[in-house]
């Protein structure tokens, strides 16, 4: 059966951080979701992006479980746990130790990080960004309301902060920055009272800290080269060898913690070589390249990392998209970009 992701589909996924800076200029102007990303020249509060981008957004899907041991309410959540102070030029991260709340998404990347919490309907989010982006995103929430406003304005962890409403139940505050850094803190499913008393309910931690306040089923450095070949080793069942013969690939790795996103990293990178290998071939008219190529991406949905993505985001499907492009004879287009291929 082909899989085709839909518009809807696609418009219910989050984008943030660096990759979302990288789809701002690959997204048209047709509106879907609420959740803007700045830049100094384009301001808006809704933004739509297209299906030919889906696997880039798929990305930063927020999953779930680690093949068992989840994030949310069905895994082993530390959230709340008491670890060392944080130093004060480290501590730009904050996370939220309240009674129900259970973390749903944690994304990092080298510009700053998104932390999701879900207790039941309700949802709470926390980024940070680097200093140089705060005024941008400043101007972006200012609007939220029509005519555009400054926030309210309110105290999250000891700073002056800008609060606007999205509605009723749904707002935002942005926090001045410190340690190089600043934080926005998002509440959706609540009123305006719940919401604020989440915000006293913040706590600044550093990286070690951070890493102590999340779910079990993290992965923290120490831990990731594991969860890496376990990776490989799983694909490697499915797959030899796990990348075309010839490729000058050497080793894989990800800054990942998240175990949605390291997967996908990795499984992506794997996609990525035989995509590769079969557009190669293609161009050259190597017929039974592309056959191997071809057999090789068909093995994609036995892959386990692809598997145990299925539930929470949209990225195996596109995977397993490109790989029945593939199996037509097509080059799937935009796949480098998609998948955010090395090269």
């Amino acid at each position: 059966m082909n899989h085709h992701l839909s518009d809807e589909t696609v418009a219910g996924l989050p984008l943030s951080l660096g990759r979302a800076e990288l789809l701002e200029e690959i997204m048209s102007t047709p509106v879907l979701d609420d959740r803007p990303v700045a830049t100094a020249d384009r301001r808006r509060s809704r933004w739509l992006v297209p299906t030919a981008v889906a696997a880039a957004v798929a990305l930063l899907v927020g999953f779930g479980a680690w093949w068992g041991s989840g994030f949310g309410p069905s895994g082993d959540d530390r959230t709340g746990q008491v670890a060392t102070a944080p130093g004060p030029e480290t501590s730009f991260r904050a996370v939220l130790d309240a009674p129900g709340w259970t973390v749903d998404n944690v994304y990092t990347d080298s510009r700053g990080g998104e932390l999701s919490y879900v207790n039941g309907d309700l949802s709470f989010e926390i980024n940070w960004y680097p200093a140089d982006s705060y005024a941008d995103y400043v101007e972006d929430r200012r609007h939220i309301t029509d005519p555009p406003s400054d926030g309210e304005p309110v105290e999250v962890l000891g700073l002056g902060a800008q609060m606007w409403a999205y509605s009723d139940l749904d707002h935002t505050a942005i926090r001045e920055p410190e340690a190089g850094h600043w934080i926005e803190a998002r509440g959706d499913g609540m009123d305006e009272a719940a919401y604020v008393a989440l915000l006293g309910q913040l706590r600044l931690v550093d990286e070690h800290a951070f890493e102590a306040a999340m779910p079990a089923s993290y992965v923290d450095g120490s831990e990731r080269d594991a969860a890496i070949q376990q990776i490989i080793d799983g694909i490697g069942e499915h797959l030899d060898p796990v990348i075309p013969p010839g490729s000058q690939r050497v080793g894989f790795s990800s800054d990942q913690n998240d175990p949605y996103h390291l997967g996908a990293d990795v499984a992506g990178a794997v996609a990525c070589e035989w995509l590769a290998d079969f557009d190669e071939a293609h161009s050259a008219g190597d017929q039974q390249r592309m056959d191997r190529a071809a057999a090789a991406l068909a093995t994609a949905r036995d892959w386990p990392v692809l598997q145990d993505m299925e539930e929470r985001g949209d990225y195996a499907e596109v995977v397993y998209d490109y790989a029945d492009q593939v199996a037509r004879g097509q080059v799937p287009e935009g796949y480098a970009e998609g998948l955010g291929c090395e090269g």
